[in-house]
């Protein structure tokens, strides 16, 4: 899925048994030669079967800037659920920077259609893209528009392994109409880190 074109890809095999919902995912930042793309999704994808509604992944370009990234989903999205008419609402799901888009995404979306957001251990406050001509990210206040229903699931700083070595914690902003929920630091005796945190919220939200 991972190497596949920019767009919704639908995942193929699973149950379904009610498709008047759905559910998008959006994956992360790819770090050139990072050999394992996608894996990270495996287990919660499996999870999120279990409601027994489709679901798709959403194949955007990681090494363009946020902001693009953020307008690509939402024209991709507009065109999306006019084409499919029978969704009565969506669940959007991203990790990092994913959930970065997925939470700008949430300023912006205006259309009809109900959407619940779900950014996951996601650099909100501040990012660092120079030197791939963008504009570096630096915010404190996040404004979800009305018709979305959006939740922070943030990491333990000291927990997150793609954040603990930064002296502040990326995911510290304030959500103006949206909630936040921190994660516990452990879960199945283990550490409850960066790409571990999709695993325990889709388990969540599958229970």
């Amino acid at each position: 899925l991972i190497n596949r074109d920019i767009g919704f890809h639908r995942i193929k095999g699973l149950d379904e048994l009610d498709s008047s919902f759905g559910v998008i995912v959006l994956h992360g930042y790819y770090p050139l030669g990072w050999s394992s793309k996608g894996y990270e999704w495996v287990e919660p994808l499996r999870t999120l079967s279990k409601q027994k509604v489709p679901v798709w992944l959403y194949r955007y370009d990681w090494t363009a800037c946020y902001k693009n990234s953020v307008d690509s989903l939402y024209t991709h999205l507009d065109k999306f659920v006019n084409e499919k008419d029978y969704l009565d609402s969506l669940w959007i799901i991203g990790h990092s920077f994913g959930g970065l888009v997925a939470s700008l995404f949430s300023e912006k979306w205006d259309k009809d259609l109900p959407v619940t957001v779900h950014s996951i251990a996601a650099p909100l406050q501040k990012l660092s893209r120079s030197k791939s001509g963008c504009d570096d990210l630096d915010r404190d206040t996040y404004f979800i528009n009305e018709n979305i229903n959006y939740l922070q699931w943030r990491t333990v700083h000291s927990e997150d392994g793609a954040f603990k070595k930064l002296d502040y914690d990326p995911q510290e902003v304030k959500i103006k109409n949206g909630k936040t929920i921190l994660l516990p630091k452990k879960w199945n005796n283990g550490r409850l880190g960066h790409n571990k945190s999709i695993q325990f919220v889709a388990k969540i939200l599958s229970d």
